[in-house]
């Protein structure tokens, strides 16, 4: 794996890779820095939607919950 950081002049980049990536398959990824600082802070905030079915499933699967949504 190859990671730099560049300050590009103008819209064209040309980077030398080594030899052992020639004939294979390269993925090349191009954003600013502050893009991921940005996305950084939003991970610092507690996301419900990462918690998982198992996890949840605890409260869902009982014989509450499944009286208090019979009606429905």
């Amino acid at each position: 794996m190859i990671r730099t950081l560049l300050k590009p002049d103008n819209q064209n980049i040309s980077i030398r890779l080594p030899e052992n990536f020639v004939g294979k398959q390269v993925e090349v990824i191009a954003f600013t820095v502050e893009e991921t600082q940005q996305q950084e802070l939003t991970f610092d905030k507690p996301v419900g939607h990462f918690a998982s079915e198992n996890v949840l499933s605890k409260d869902w699967l009982s014989a509450e919950e499944d009286e208090a949504w019979q009606d429905l």
